[in-house]
């Protein structure tokens, strides 16, 4: 009776450390490249500004850089009718 309570006992203790080492990233996992870039404003006398990004956040932002100019563009041509 001992033996098979302290074995439930440490498969319970088992089981609930396996989500917990599932969700921890891998110590080899390689890193992704940063890509740099300038960031100047027209408006503005502070020098250029330099952001750097992965190459899918850079990709993220261009496509929200995209949508925001759209929707501009929308706003534009509808105040106009």
């Amino acid at each position: 009776m001992r033996k098979s309570s302290l074995l439930a006992a440490l498969a319970v203790v088992a089981l609930a450390g396996a989500p917990a080492a599932a969700r921890e990233k891998p110590a080899d996992a390689p890193k992704e490249k940063k890509i740099c870039k300038k960031m100047t404003t027209t408006s503005s006398r502070i020098p250029a500004k330099r952001v750097c990004r992965t190459a899918a956040e850079w990709a993220q932002a261009s496509s929200q850089e995209e949508l925001d100019d759209a929707a501009a563009r929308l706003r534009g041509v509808a105040r106009s009718n």
